[in-house]
């Protein structure tokens, strides 16, 4: 391990157009002590050529692969390559703030308990047009406490990280390498959800230093893999995960009821308003949450009572604005 090097793997894939801002976003960051490893995974289109221009930089290791493995094994390929204290992984469409490392950094030498260290993103369209901040779309708890730049204690992120992925995209986290030797690296369990599921194991052990500044931009569009991947998959992964983790976690019992609540209210969001595939899913969805906490159907009728009546609201604001 190269001491305060920073390892940014970049995990290419059929985003060709996006590449060159980028490589250059990452190479002319005000934090100089950085290499940059780029894995294309059988992209194909265009990619490989234009990453070819960036491999006579030194501080450039570019992989082209001739096999396509997907993201997960991309990204656990580029920790094996990754030689720095810390890793960063710039999705390719994907673009930051020139200071983005650097305050990472500084962040994670201020808070030694920290095996992360993330900022709060941008949301932007193909265009480059904002579309608000992540932070917009958070519970309250977490906005009142992360306001300013704060340490996050392992038991706060926990209980963040059960209501939602508080860390929406990888670009904007820079991680201590030392966590994949501790927790592992990315899991092949999940396709949708494997970030989140490595965040849960990473707050069994570390805190998580918080940046409230938007240093990093979040590429919106419809090629991603939660909105590319079918609705079986993605519900059955935010069961699974959120009500595995409901007993890895010390939690009291109307802190438990209301995790529950909270997952039963994701999958209502699924079933109403009613589609084909949620009512074809129904059994499936249902024979999972039994299997891993049968306590939890209770609160089904409940979400599903709320769920109807806020479409109902929505219902009578559009009417009554006619």
């Amino acid at each position: 391990m190269n001491s305060g090097l920073v390892s940014v793997v970049v995990p290419s894939y059929n985003y060709a157009s996006y590449l060159d801002g980028r490589i250059e976003s990452i190479l002319n960051q005000t934090y100089k002590n950085i290499e940059v490893i780029i894995i294309d995974d059988c992209s194909p289109d265009n990619s490989v050529e234009v990453l070819q221009k960036y491999a006579s930089n030194p501080r450039v290791t570019l992989v082209a692969k001739d096999k396509n493995s997907g993201w997960i094994s991309t990204n656990n390929q580029g920790v094996e390559l990754a030689k720095g204290e810390f890793v960063l992984f710039a999705q390719c469409d994907d673009t930051c703030e020139l200071t983005m490392v650097e305050r990472l950094v500084e962040a994670m030498h201020k808070h030694p308990s920290a095996g992360i260290s993330f900022c709060r993103s941008l949301l932007v369209n193909d265009s480059g047009d904002s579309l608000g901040e992540d932070f917009d779309g958070r519970e309250e708890a977490f906005k009142d406490l992360c306001m300013n730049n704060i340490l996050l204690n392992k038991w706060q992120m926990a209980r963040f990280l059960f209501n939602a992925c508080v860390i929406p995209n990888l670009s904007a986290v820079l991680i201590r390498k030392e966590c994949f030797g501790v927790v592992g690296n990315f899991s092949h369990d999940y396709r949708v959800c494997s970030d989140w599921e490595w965040y849960f194991r990473v707050v069994e052990h570390y805190d998580v230093a918080y940046i409230c500044s938007p240093l990093n931009y979040f590429m919106q569009h419809d090629a991603t893999i939660r909105s590319s991947t079918k609705e079986r998959i993605v519900f059955e992964e935010y069961i699974r995960l959120l009500l595995s983790s409901l007993k890895k976690i010390n939690l009291t019992y109307m802190e438990r009821c209301r995790a529950r609540i909270r997952v039963m209210t994701l999958w209502s969001e699924h079933l109403l308003p009613p589609s084909l595939a949620s009512m074809t899913n129904f059994p499936y969805h249902l024979s999972c949450v039994l299997r891993l906490d049968a306590v939890t159907v209770i609160f089904l009728p409940l979400t599903l009572v709320f769920r109807a009546f806020s479409l109902f609201r929505k219902v009578i604001r559009k009417v009554s604005g006619l």
